[in-house]
């Protein structure tokens, strides 16, 4: 039960990974073994026949000799055959046990009484018995003992006996143990590293759907689903964009809806003052005074800021709606970001805000330039009306690398590679240690695989309070670069009922504002491949973190 508890805490490779390699290891095993059984038998069945052959070969070449009792020509064929290799003993024997010639001349018309023929379970010949140790002075070995009656007229004259030892087929039997092991070794890396492999071509898939699911449940709908396989993932995947199209397709009429409600108030607006304006002109066109007591020149001022709002909002409107292709230049953002800051010096002096640039060294990527200032510019200029009464505006540019997520141990220390102890029990728990440190370190890593978030802070002068504890730029690839800006002052805050809409079109909490400066600025940080994230709190501050990744 623990082990299933166990099993089921794993990340969904490792499982996989488990999986086949048990499975793997268990055909390897199989296999190893039939060869093995295979051979063995292969090994034993030539020793066996080699010792038939030589037998057979002695009862047809004695028959004469037997009948004749030249017991002379016996013996030299015994001992001739004895010459054989791994060939301990060959001898002639009567009906009745007789030895008429032997290896060992000494036992010579000796009578044996065990006799391989009288025993009740043999039936048929050649008679083949393998035992350990003999009643004939054999040394304690596994010998292979094979007896045949020399026959004369079909009829048994006397019995040709040989007794083989099976030292060298044991050797050569354990020889190709030492080789199916040794194969079995290879094969079991080489298994589990196509295990490993398989699993990644498997999992791989899945976990990017998990992330993109991750995604979706944090209200990210800026994401590309590719459809990568044809089989039941694939079909996953399928059924997974096509949801998240359908999400963004209903986002996109609600704030098409909401955006024409606001359109309306915008322009109406400026067009109520200027059709009043109009009036007053041609009903009393003698008066210097409108009839709500304002001067016709400062009316008139009026009527040119409304037009020139409404010029500003065509712009943006303009802007935001076209998809134009970017003009790419090598640009430096701590050049942009020090332009954006000059063109707000007159603001932020009279509002007595203290500028703390905190430039890194950046390398000159592919962008637009004038896209990126007025994303600049925009968040300065938010900054600078959030700080009525002064403050400090932080900004930090940094070129950052995501790094390789390690496993930690169960303290935080990290999991040292497993040693090559002699113990097999004490490699069973470290290895079991191993797997249960890996797990719960997987239960904690971060929501993008084999990838770690990069912290930065912001300096005390700000007086946050400890706001916020962590500064945490999004998981970046492991390996890969991006440059990372933040824009943080220490104004009024963002209240968290409105984040979400932060960077809708025409959502604003400014009087005057139109509401597209913040959607713009995310459409062009996206153009970028880019990404802009904000954290907020009210009385504390607001930190926008723009990441450009290279």
């Amino acid at each position: 039960m623990r082990l299933l508890r166990f099993f089921s805490q794993l990340r969904l490779r490792l499982k996989f990974s488990l999986v086949m390699s048990a499975l793997v290891m268990t055909i390897i095993a199989v296999v190893l073994y039939l060869l093995y059984t295979q051979q063995k038998s292969a090994i034993l069945a030539a020793v066996r026949g080699s010792a038939v052959d030589l037998v057979t070969a002695l009862a047809v070449a004695g028959v004469r000799p037997s009948v004749q009792d030249d017991y002379l020509v016996l013996q030299e064929l015994v001992d001739g055959l004895g010459q054989h290799e791994g060939v301990r003993q060959v001898m002639v024997l009567s009906l009745d046990g007789k030895v008429l010639a032997h290896t060992y001349s000494a036992k010579r018309d000796s009578v044996l009484r065990d006799l391989p023929w009288r025993r009740a379970d043999v039936d048929k010949f050649p008679i083949i018995l393998t035992y350990k140790a003999t009643p004939v002075g054999l040394r304690d070995e596994n010998v292979l003992d094979v007896t045949r009656p020399m026959l004369a007229d079909k009829k048994p004259q006397a019995y040709a006996r040989a007794i083989v030892s099976l030292q060298y087929a044991e050797e050569a039997i354990r020889l190709v143990a030492r080789k199916i092991l040794w194969l079995g070794v290879s094969s079991l890396g080489v298994a589990l590293f196509l295990a490993a492999f398989l699993s990644g071509l498997v999992v791989k898939p899945l976990k990017k759907l998990y992330h993109d699911a991750l995604q979706i449940g944090r209200g990210e709908r800026d994401i590309r689903i590719e459809v990568t396989a044809g089989d039941e993932i694939g079909t996953l995947q399928q059924a997974l964009k096509t949801m998240i199209e359908e999400v963004r397709l209903r986002s996109r009429l609600a704030a098409l809806g909401a955006t024409m409600a606001n359109l309306s108030h915008e322009i109406r607006t400026p067009l109520a003052a200027i059709t009043r304006y109009i009036n007053d002109s041609f009903t009393k066109p003698e008066e210097s005074e409108t009839p709500t007591g304002v001067a016709r020149s400062q009316r008139h001022e009026q009527v040119l800021s409304e037009v020139n709002r409404l010029n500003d909002l065509v712009k943006q409107l303009l802007l935001f709606s076209q998809n134009r292709k970017l003009v790419l230049s090598r640009t430096n953002m701590n050049d942009l970001i020090t332009q954006a800051l000059f063109l707000h010096e007159a603001p932020i002096q009279a509002r007595r805000i203290q500028v703390n640039p905190d430039f890194g060294a950046l390398p000159a990527i592919p962008a637009d330039k004038n896209l990126l200032q007025s994303v600049f510019t925009n968040l300065i200029s938010n900054a600078v009306e959030a700080m009525n009464d002064g403050g400090m505006l932080y900004i930090q540019t940094r070129l950052v690398r995501g790094q390789r997520h390690e496993a930690s141990g169960v303290n935080g220390k990290k999991s040292m590679p497993l040693p090559n102890p002699s113990s097999l029990a004490s490699r069973a728990r470290r290895i079991l240690k191993f797997f249960r440190n890996r797990a719960r370190a997987e239960q904690g890593a971060p929501s993008a695989a084999g990838s770690a978030n990069v912290e930065l802070s912001l300096p005390a002068e700000m007086g946050l309070d400890g706001w916020p504890q962590k500064l945490i730029v999004p998981p970046l690839p492991p390996e890969k670069e991006a440059i990372v800006l933040i824009f943080a002052d220490n104004g009024h805050g963002i209240p968290d009922e409105v984040m979400d809409q932060l960077f809708l079109p025409f959502f604003t909490t400014k009087e005057n504002g139109t509401g597209l400066g913040l959607a713009l600025s995310h459409k062009v940080i996206q153009e970028h491949h880019g990404t802009i994230h904000v954290q907020s709190q009210v009385g504390k501050g607001t930190i926008f973190i723009i990441v450009l990744p290279l």
